[in-house]
């Protein structure tokens, strides 16, 4: 399996969580008294596994973990400080975008030793950004509010988030999932943006989104014909350059309404305080709708995070 030589490489290489808290005292800390009280309260047990959704226009970034029952409960929206660019997937080194799409964290990952007080790597380019030409490196959600491609957060949020994947890391998680959205896929936020020149890129996203309201269980997600494909009943592997099924179908688990009404209600999260200074201009038409792509291409933007 892709994921289990993720795990076996990172192990190979001497990487556990234990090791990503030596350098830094802050990647240590453990989640605070009312976020565990929250976490014990919808019958998740500490190190379950983790999923991360990333909002850009909202600027909010959601841990979600799983709970006895195998669906997953929302624990805590955090506000993201700042952000770079616009709506839209990054393409380019330089562009001052920050990601859209499907990615994971492994332990190799985490970045005690990050210049922004705490980090993680979301692993962009993945094999997909790769198949269509994208370039850039170094993205990561970390501390220190100041953005350059990356989601930035407070110091202090950024302990709590590393904190949650650190414990899931030590709960035996090979990865952890990173789904980054231009916006919550609802029919109004689509409408919205309906002329938005990156509109069609967000069609696997608005497939992901849906499912998930649907099943309380992340989305898998392959790769083949250097395009997403959002949970399949065929085989699809992670080869963005191999040929797709000629059937791909859809394998979903879903519950029922009643139980996702349960479901919604048990995951109300906590939210927590902290500032958004990312704004964005309202939607326009589509002649003076704006790319997101023409700033200059000269700053640095690869650093050591």
């Amino acid at each position: 399996m892709f994921w289990l030589a993720l795990a076996a490489t990172a192990l190979a290489a001497g990487t556990s969580a234990a090791d990503t808290t030596k350098s830094n005292p802050a990647a240590s800390k453990a989640l605070p008294a009312e976020t565990l009280n929250a976490v014990n309260s919808k019958g998740i047990a500490i190190g379950a596994p983790v999923y991360i959704r990333i909002f850009k226009e909202e600027s909010e970034l959601e841990i979600w973990q799983r709970a006895a029952d195998g669906r997953y409960r929302q624990v805590k929206t955090f506000p993201i400080c700042t952000w770079s660019g616009t709506l839209g997937p990054k393409r380019a080194q330089g562009d001052f975008m920050s990601p859209e799409g499907f990615y994971d964290i492994t332990v190799a990952s985490l970045k005690p030793d990050s210049k922004y007080h705490l980090a993680f790597n979301i692993g962009y380019p993945n094999a997909l950004d790769r198949a269509l030409g994208r370039t850039g490196d170094f993205i990561m959600v970390h501390g220190n509010c100041v953005s350059v491609g990356c989601f930035a957060m407070t110091d202090t949020l950024m302990e709590e988030i590393y904190a949650f994947a650190r414990s899931a890391f030590e709960g035996g998680a090979v990865r952890v999932p990173v789904h980054i959205f231009p916006f919550r896929m609802s029919a109004l936020n689509l409408n919205r943006h309906a002329a938005n020149p990156d509109h069609e890129t967000w069609a696997p996203l608005k497939e992901a989104y849906h499912d998930f309201a649907q099943t309380f269980e992340p989305p898998r997600v392959g790769l083949c014909g250097k395009r997403y494909v959002v949970n399949p009943r065929a085989s699809v592997g992670f080869d963005p350059q191999a040929s797709c099924p000629t059937r791909i179908g859809k394998l979903l688990s879903p519950v029922s309404p009643s139980r996702a009404m349960s479901l919604l209600i048990e995951s109300e999260p906590i939210v927590a305080s902290g500032p958004k200074t990312k704004t964005l201009p309202s939607p326009v038409a589509p002649a003076l709708a704006e790319t997101g792509h023409t700033k200059p291409q000269s700053a640095p933007e690869a650093q050591t995070r």
